[in-house]
């Protein structure tokens, strides 16, 4: 695969693993600037220039590096610390609300449901008082398939953020209901 730099955004963690001369034909010559991962070493990338700056382009090896293992699902990854399961019994859920949207959903950055809070889409606003939150609370509880009196909201960090929780269910079975949603 190519990446042209300036045209795709790319965040690289590897290592400079070294140059390499390899021929190719008619007598010419290849220089790679190989880039590696930094606990093994194995090479993942190379480029052409000397320094990163200077690249046009990365070249990375087929098969060189993947998302996930194969034979995985998002289904079977662990659950993110944005769902917790609480000494209470309780499921605690930290949700960043983007409101004004064309209908409720679950959103799906490219990381899915990432590490620090589940975004889920909603059509009140959320400078409306309770309008935004009740719209909340009635998709989530539809989501989760639970009832009303199962879910509380309480506020966040911002006015966009929220702790919901959940009774009843685990982590476990409210991470892969709202994976299942995002994925619709």
């Amino acid at each position: 695969m190519v990446m042209e730099r300036e045209k795709h955004l790319m965040r690289l963690n590897v290592m400079e693993t070294g140059k390499q001369l390899l021929k190719r034909g008619e007598g010419k010559v290849e220089r790679q600037y190989r880039m590696g991962c930094g606990e093994c070493g194995v090479m993942v990338a190379y480029r052409s220039e000397e320094s990163m700056e200077g690249a046009k382009f990365v070249y990375i090896p087929s098969d060189a590096l993947t998302a996930a293992a194969a034979d995985t699902k998002p289904q079977d990854a662990p659950v993110p610390p944005c769902i917790q399961e609480l000494d209470s019994g309780l499921v605690q859920v930290a949700i960043e609300v983007e409101d004004r949207a064309q209908r409720s959903a679950v959103l799906l950055d490219q990381a899915g449901i990432n590490a620090d809070d589940v975004r889920i889409a909603v059509t009140g606003s959320s400078h409306r008082g309770n309008e935004a939150s009740a719209e909340l609370v009635e998709f989530l509880a539809k989501t989760l398939g639970l009832r009303l009196v199962q879910l509380r909201l309480q506020r966040g960090w911002s006015h966009k953020s929220k702790m919901l929780m959940v009774e009843d269910l685990t982590a476990r079975q409210v991470y892969e209901k709202l994976l299942a949603a995002a994925q619709q």
